[in-house]
C-alpha cells in the first residue's frame, strides 16, 4: 500500500475512535470560565493582541485568532515552525489579558500546493472557469484529506483546548455559500459543481461518499433540454436540490472532524446576508437556473431558508448571521420582533419578508429550523459605512433577536477614527447592553 493510502487509512482509523470519545461530553470551555453568567459576550475580529489588555479592561471577552492553512503549511507535509510559535505567542497573550478565543483555522487560505496537487480537484463552474482561491471541499475528497491531515497537525502542534470556539465556512471569505462568481458582468449565476468529481458517475470518483452523485451529469443551468428531451422544472429542481445538499454536507464534515479532533466548545457556522428568498429560487428554477433577477445569489447556494435545516444539530453548533448593521431591511437595520416566528420561512409574504433585515431573516429562518443557539457580527465598514450610534444598533438588533454575543468587524476600526467605532464607543455599548 503507497505511504499516502496509508495516511489516509490511519487517519479515518484515529478520526473514528475520536469521534467515539467526544461524544461521551464533559464541561465545555465557555462554560468552565463563567461564559453562562453573562447576558452577551463582546468580542473583535482580527484582534491585535497589543490591544487585549485594554480591551478586556473596557469589558470585551472574546478575541478572534485567525490561523492560515497556506502559512501554517507552505509546502505538502512542512510546517512553518516559526509561524507555529507566532500563533502560540498570540494565544499566550490573549490568554494572559482575560480573553477567550475564537479561532478560524483557515481552510479557505489554502497553500499553493494545494490546486497543485489535487488540479482536477478545484472548483470549476458551467463555463469551464475555475476558482482556486478557495479549496474544493465540497466535491473533493482528497483535498478533504488534506484538509484533515493540516487540522490534525494543528491540533498537535497548537492544540485545540485553548479555542472557545471555532468557526466553519466554505467560501472565501470563510462563510456558508459556494464561491464568488468569477465574472461580475454576466447575468447567469455561476454554479460551481463542474469539476471531474461533481460530474462523475463512476464508483471510483474521487467525490466524498456523503456526496450524492449529480442526478444529471452534463447538464448545464439554462439549458432547456437534456440528452435530447425537454428538461422540466422539477428536474432542475432536483439539480439545485443535490447542489444546495452537496455545500451543507462540506459543513457537516468540518463539524465531524472537529468534533473528532476532541474540540468539545462552540462550532459557529458562518452565515453571510440574507441570501435568496423562495420566490427568487422559484423563479431560477422556472427559468432552469437561466438569467434572472437574483441568479448570482442562486448560483452561490445561499438558500439559507433550505440550507440552515441541512446543518448537523447537535448542542455546540452556533449559527452566525454575519451582517448585523449591514444596511439591509426597511428601516435599516431593522429589528426581531415576536410575531417572526409565525412566519412560514419556507412560503413567507415576501411583501414582508423582503423588508426585514439579513438577521432578522436569518433568525427566522434558525429558529424555526430548531436552532437555538444563534450569534452575530457587524457586517464591516466595507459593506456599509459606520456612523455614531451604529454600535448601539448592532445590540439592539443582537438583543432583539436572541443573540448570544457579538463580534465587531473589525479590532483596528476601534483605533483608527472610525466614526461610531471607537474602542470609547464599544464601552460604553457594552455599559448598556451587555
Amino acid at each position: 500500500m503507497r505511504l499516502k493510502e496509508l495516511r489516509r487509512a490511519a487517519l479515518g482509523l484515529i478520526t473514528a475512535v475520536l469521534l467515539v470519545l467526544a461524544t461521551v461530553g464533559f464541561l465545555r470551555r465557555d462554560e468552565a470560565v463563567g461564559a453562562a453568567s453573562e447576558a452577551y459576550w463582546f468580542g473583535t475580529l482580527q484582534t491585535e493582541s497589543e490591544e487585549a489588555r485594554a480591551e478586556y479592561k473596557n469589558g470585551l471577552r472574546v478575541a478572534h485568532l485567525q490561523i492560515d492553512w497556506d502559512r501554517f503549511e507552505p509546502e505538502q507535509d512542512v510546517f512553518d515552525e516559526a509561524y507555529v510559535d507566532e500563533i502560540k505567542d498570540r494565544i499566550e497573550s490573549f490568554h494572559d489579558a482575560g480573553l477567550r478565543i475564537e479561532a478560524g483555522l483557515g481552510l479557505h487560505h489554502p497553500p499553493d500546493w494545494l490546486a497543485k496537487a489535487y488540479p482536477w480537484a478545484v472548483y470549476v463552474n458551467q463555463f469551464g472557469e475555475h476558482s482556486a482561491w478557495t479549496p474544493n471541499i465540497v466535491f473533493s475528497h482528497s483535498v478533504r484529506f488534506e484538509a484533515e491531515q493540516y487540522l490534525t497537525e494543528v491540533k498537535h502542534r497548537i492544540g485545540l483546548e485553548d479555542f472557545w470556539a471555532l468557526r466553519i465556512g466554505v467560501n472565501e471569505s470563510g462563510e456558508f455559500s459556494y464561491p464568488t462568481p468569477v465574472s461580475q458582468e454576466r447575468e447567469q449565476g455561476e454554479y460551481w459543481a463542474f469539476d471531474d468529481n461533481a460530474q462523475s458517475t463512476s464508483p471510483d470518483t474521487d467525490r466524498p461518499v456523503s456526496v450524492a452523485q449529480n442526478p444529471y451529469p452534463g447538464w448545464r443551468p439554462g439549458d432547456r433540454t437534456y440528452r435530447g428531451e425537454a428538461f422540466t422544472e422539477q428536474q432542475a429542481r432536483a439539480w439545485y436540490d443535490w447542489y444546495l445538499a452537496s455545500l451543507a454536507d462540506a459543513v457537516n464534515w468540518q463539524i465531524g472532524v472537529y468534533t473528532a479532533l476532541g474540540h468539545t466548545g462552540q462550532l459557529k457556522v458562518l452565515i453571510p446576508g440574507t441570501g435568496h428568498l423562495p420566490a427568487d429560487q422559484q423563479a431560477a428554477v422556472a427559468a432552469r437556473l437561466g438569467a434572472t433577477d437574483s441568479a448570482r445569489l442562486v448560483g452561490r447556494g445561499v438558500a439559507f431558508f433550505e440550507t440552515i435545516g441541512m446543518i448537523q444539530h447537535q448542542s455546540n453548533v452556533v449559527l452566525v448571521s454575519t451582517a448585523l448593521v449591514d444596511g439591509t431591511g426597511k428601516p435599516r437595520d431593522n429589528e426581531c420582533r415576536p410575531g417572526d416566528a409565525a412566519v412560514d420561512v419556507r412560503a413567507p409574504d415576501e411583501r414582508t419578508v423582503r423588508d426585514w433585515s439579513s438577521t432578522r431573516w436569518v433568525t427566522a429562518v434558525a429558529r424555526a429550523e430548531g436552532f437555538d443557539r444563534l450569534s452575530g457580527e457587524s457586517a464591516g465598514p466595507q459593506v456599509a459605512a459606520y456612523h455614531p450610534g451604529v454600535m448601539d444598533t448592532a445590540a439592539r438588533q443582537m438583543a432583539s433577536c436572541g443573540l448570544e454575543g457579538l463580534m465587531w468587524a473589525f479590532d483596528q476600526n476601534l483605533y483608527d477614527g472610525t466614526p461610531g467605532s471607537s474602542l470609547a464607543d464599544y464601552a460604553a455599548m457594552i455599559r448598556r447592553h451587555g
